[in-house]
């Protein structure tokens, strides 16, 4: 679906793919949804690889209402789940590289939408983004919390544009290139839909969750509620 000239906030669902240079296989795919703010403005993203082939679903939740990060992992009658406030976080995160924004006269469509191009760039890497004005969305606050997620943040953590104080608009598609050696990697957006989001996709019902002690990372050991 297109959306008119007017610039929306984004709200439905899109599928967020990665691919490297210094890799053959793509990593896995993440299905996002967004709800709407007058929704609650939760957002979930499902783990699209090959233990979800075989029955086994891997959810993230991040409520906005209380700053919730929830872990979900289901399989057959097994229901798990681990849950830190997103301030706890980021409270690992090293000094943050400047980010740098350059303006390109480069125009593309991209899965329907109109995209200019804009460079970003640090000390350390080079990136082009592609970014649409037919809705808005902080692609790279989502892209940072999934940096520190233990379940995601080993196939999104290379490059650094994410740390850019997002204009308006929607990133759709970065190509980061890291200076030192040439490497990068390419993260795009495709199959938006901006369709309502049902509140069932962020249901946890029956599952057992465990607290993440505020200060740790997710990776770390978890105790029982």
């Amino acid at each position: 679906m297109t959306l008119s000239s007017a610039q929306h906030s984004f709200r439905g669902s899109f599928l967020m793919s990665f691919r490297s240079s210094a890799e053959s296989e793509k990593n896995p795919a993440l299905l996002w949804n967004i709800q709407a703010g007058n929704d609650g403005g939760k957002m979930m993203l499902e783990i699209q690889d090959d233990m979800k082939k075989k029955g086994v679903s891997k959810r993230v939740i991040f409520n906005t209402s209380d700053s919730t990060w929830t872990m979900l992992l289901e399989f057959v009658n097994s229901k798990q789940g681990s849950r830190i406030h997103a301030a706890s976080m980021f409270r690992d995160t090293t000094t943050l590289q400047k980010i740098t924004m350059k303006k390109s006269t480069d125009r593309r469509t991209i899965d329907g939408y109109r995209c200019k191009k804009i460079i970003l760039e640090s000390d350390a890497y080079l990136a082009e983004a592609w970014l649409t004005n037919q809705f808005t969305f902080d692609l790279c606050y989502i892209y940072k919390l999934v940096s520190h997620c233990g379940l995601m943040g080993e196939f999104v953590r290379d490059g650094d544009w994410f740390n850019w104080k997002n204009a308006r608009g929607m990133i759709i598609e970065v190509t980061s290139t890291k200076k030192k050696n040439g490497e990068s990697y390419t993260m795009n957006i495709s199959n938006v839909t901006t369709d309502p989001i049902s509140e069932d996709l962020f249901s946890v019902k029956g599952f057992k969750i465990s607290d993440i002690p505020d200060g740790q990372n997710c990776g770390a050991k978890e105790e029982e509620k």
